[in-house]
């Protein structure tokens, strides 16, 4: 069972992202919603497996933010967009590092549950602060994309 949701993870973000696609803005924030609701599962069912101090869940949460950010942003100013010639939608670049993030976040989550089987809480936080890494990074990567192609949707082009 452990497995089951990075299989659904890794599957959903194959079929998105493993090539370039034309893309509404609005379509764009569904796998991030999708993802941060599967996570959130995640992290509760956790929890109830192996009860941690909600403060402990906090600064993991926290803590998997904050080092996500610097490097969701790096990806979404790496990521190839273009405007197309209808309003709201876009050529968004492939991305197999976001699969292989969500992979590795799933993976290392369960690695470290296997290597200390006994230690529930804190692998347990440990976890949900590399669920938290991944979520941010896929938010903030988005969230330079979307910027991205504001600026390129509203800059007049030249006439030849």
């Amino acid at each position: 069972m452990q497995l089951l949701p990075l299989l659904i993870v890794v599957v959903v973000l194959a079929v998105r992202m493993i090539r370039p696609q034309r893309i509404s803005v609005t379509r764009m924030w569904v796998s991030p919603i999708i993802l941060c609701v599967l996570t959130a599962w995640v992290i509760y069912e956790n929890d109830r497996l192996y009860p941690a101090p909600p403060i402990d869940i906090a600064v993991a949460l926290f803590i998997g933010a904050i080092a996500g950010l610097p490097f969701g942003v790096l990806r979404g100013m790496h990521t190839d967009v273009r405007p197309t010639d209808k309003p709201g939608v876009m050529h968004l670049g492939s991305s197999w590092v976001t699969i292989a993030i969500f992979a590795v976040a799933f993976g290392l989550r369960y690695a470290i549950r296997m290597a200390m089987p006994h230690r529930g809480e804190l692998t347990g936080t440990i976890g949900d602060g590399l669920l938290a890494f991944a979520i941010v990074f896929i938010g903030a990567s988005y969230f330079v994309i979307f910027r991205k192609y504001e600026r390129l949707a509203h800059t007049p082009t030249a006439t030849p």
